[in-house]
C-alpha cells in the first residue's frame, strides 16, 4: 500500500519507531496530514536528547514559539549549563574520555545562545524560569561578556537588572566586561556597566584598573572620565598608554595631556600628586612643563616639599620666570634637604633609582642654563648661594662637587659669576684665599 494511504495508527507506529531526526523531519514535511502526525513525534524525539536541538536553534534565531512548543513536548532547559565552567581549560578524563572533548561536544546553554544573538525576550523567558544569570558558555565567557562583546546594550541592562555580577569570582578571568567595553571605546556601554542595576552588580576596583589600562592602550581617552567619575576606582595605580609611555597614574596622564578638568577630577577622587615616579618628573613638575598656570596652582596644594622643589628646578628651563614665581609665591623652598636624594625604586620594574641625578638644586639648574634673571630671582627669594651639587663627570668618570659660582666660572658666564661673587659666596672666599 502506498505510504500516503496508510491509516493514521500505522503512521504513528512508524513514527514512534523512527530514531533519526532527518527521517521524521522529512515525513513531517510531506503534507499537512503527515505534519500533524510526525511533527509532535519529532519534538518528542528531540526532547529525549541530552540537549534539545530545537531549543538551541530557536534560541539562536529568536523563535520563542518553538522553545515553548519543545517544552510542551517534554524538553527541558537546565538552570545551569550541562558543562561546568570550572572544567573549561582543565585537563583530565571522565569515563575514559578527555574533559575537553566532552566540552567541545556540547553546545552552549540556550540562554548563552539567546544572549549572544541579542534575543531579549528569550533571555527574559529563561531567566524567569530560574536560569543562572552568572553562567558561562563553553568558551568560559559570562552572559554579560557575551552581551557586551556583541554590543547588545538592552541585553546588558536586562542581565544587570536580573542581578548578573561583574565581580563574581566564580566567573572566568576572561569575562572582563568593563575592560572589553573600555577597550572598544564604547562609552555608553561603560556608563551602563558602572551605574545600571544594584551596587552588587558593579565591577570591582581591579576590573576598573584593567578597564583604565585597556582604554589607555587602545587610545580611547574619552573613556577616562566615566571611569574616574565612578567611586569604585582607586586612582593610584600604574598604567601605560597606547604609545607605551610611562604615565604611572591616571593623574600623570591627565597632566601631560593638559586636561585641567580631568586633573581636578583625579584630585577630587583622591589621586595622590606625590605618587612615586622613580627618576621621572612628579605631577607638579610635569604641569610646569605644560605651561598651564592654573594647573600648577591646582596641584601645588597637595604636593609635598620635595616635589615642589623638583618643580621649581624644572621651572628654571623657562627664563620668563612665570612658573618659578607661582611656585615661590606658594611657599616653595629653593633647596632640597638632607635625605631627599636617598634611593627609591622604579614604580614599573622595581629597580633601585638614585635620585641625586634628578634632584638638581634650582640655583644649579639656573646657572647651568645661563638664566641670569632666574638666578637673581632665586637669590632674592632666599636661595643658598653656597649650595653644592654632586654631579657625575662624564670625562673623568667620577663624582664632582660643584657650587653655583664654580659652575658659572667654568661655563664662562661672567655676569652670573660676578653676581654670585657679590652675594657672599663661600666659593669666592676659597678662590681669593
Amino acid at each position: 500500500m502506498h505510504l500516503l494511504l496508510l491509516p493514521t495508527e500505522i503512521l504513528l507506529q512508524i513514527g514512534r519507531h523512527t530514531t533519526t531526526f532527518q527521517t521524521l523531519s522529512a515525513l513531517a514535511c510531506v503534507n499537512r496530514h503527515f505534519h500533524e502526525i510526525f511533527d509532535p513525534l519529532l519534538y518528542q524525539l528531540d526532547a529525549g536528547c541530552p540537549y534539545s536541538c530545537a531549543i538551541n536553534w530557536a534560541s539562536t534565531h529568536g523563535k520563542i514559539g518553538i522553545i515553548e512548543k519543545s517544552l510542551s513536548h517534554g524538553a527541558e532547559v537546565p538552570l545551569t549549563p550541562i558543562y561546568s565552567s570550572a572544567a573549561v581549560g582543565k585537563s583530565g578524563f571522565i569515563d575514559g574520555r578527555d574533559i575537553q572533548d566532552l566540552i567541545r561536544g556540547r553546545p552552549s546553554h540556550p540562554l548563552c545562545l539567546a544572549v549572544q544573538n541579542g534575543h531579549e525576550d528569550i533571555a527574559e523567558f529563561f531567566i524567569a524560569r530560574g536560569c543562572d544569570v552568572d553562567m558561562t558558555d563553553t568558551d568560559c565567557f559570562s552572559l554579560l561578556c557575551l552581551a557586551v562583546t556583541n554590543g547588545h546594550m538592552r541585553m546588558v541592562k536586562t542581565l544587570l537588572g536580573a542581578g548578573a555580577r561583574q565581580d563574581d569570582r566564580s566567573i572566568s578571568s576572561r569575562s572582563k566586561t568593563i575592560e572589553i567595553a573600555a577597550s572598544r571605546g564604547d562609552e555608553a556601554m561603560v556608563e551602563v556597566l558602572l551605574h545600571y542595576g544594584s551596587e552588587s552588580t558593579y565591577p570591582n576596583a581591579r576590573q576598573m584598573h584593567e578597564a583604565f589600562r585597556s582604554a589607555a592602550e587602545q587610545g580611547h581617552y574619552h573613556i577616562f572620565k566615566p571611569l574616574l567619575n565612578s567611586s569604585i576606582i582607586d586612582l593610584d595605580f600604574r598604567l601605560r598608554d597606547s604609545d607605551k609611555r610611562a604615565f604611572e597614574t591616571p593623574l600623570l596622564w591627565a597632566v601631560e595631556e593638559g586636561d585641567l578638568e580631568l586633573v581636578k577630577l583625579c584630585l577630587a577622587r583622591g589621586a595622590d600628586p606625590n605618587a612615586n615616579t622613580g627618576n621621572r618628573d612628579p605631577a607638579l613638575a610635569r604641569a610646569v612643563v605644560t605651561g598651564d598656570e592654573e594647573m600648577v596652582r591646582v596641584l601645588i596644594g597637595g604636593t609635598d616639599r620635595r616635589r615642589r622643589t623638583q618643580a621649581l628646578t624644572r621651572s628654571m628651563d623657562y627664563p620668563d620666570g612665570r612658573m618659578a614665581r607661582i611656585l615661590l609665591d606658594s611657599g616653595t623652598v629653593a633647596e632640597f634637604q638632607n635625605g631627599d636624594d636617598s634611593a627609591t625604586y622604579d614604580p614599573f620594574d622595581g629597580r633601585r633609582v638614585d635620585l641625586n641625578d634628578v634632584l638638581v638644586p634650582p640655583l644649579i639648574r639656573a646657572v647651568t642654563l645661563g638664566h641670569f634673571s632666574l638666578v637673581q630671582l632665586l637669590v632674592a627669594r632666599g636661595a643658598d648661594v653656597n649650595v653644592d651639587y654632586t654631579q657625575h663627570d662624564e670625562v673623568q668618570l667620577n663624582r664632582v662637587v660643584r657650587g653655583p659660582l664654580q659652575l658659572a666660572i667654568e661655563m664662562g658666564n661672567e655676569e652670573i659669576a660676578n653676581f654670585l661673587s657679590g652675594s657672599h659666596s663661600k666659593e669666592e672666599e676659597l678662590y681669593q684665599s
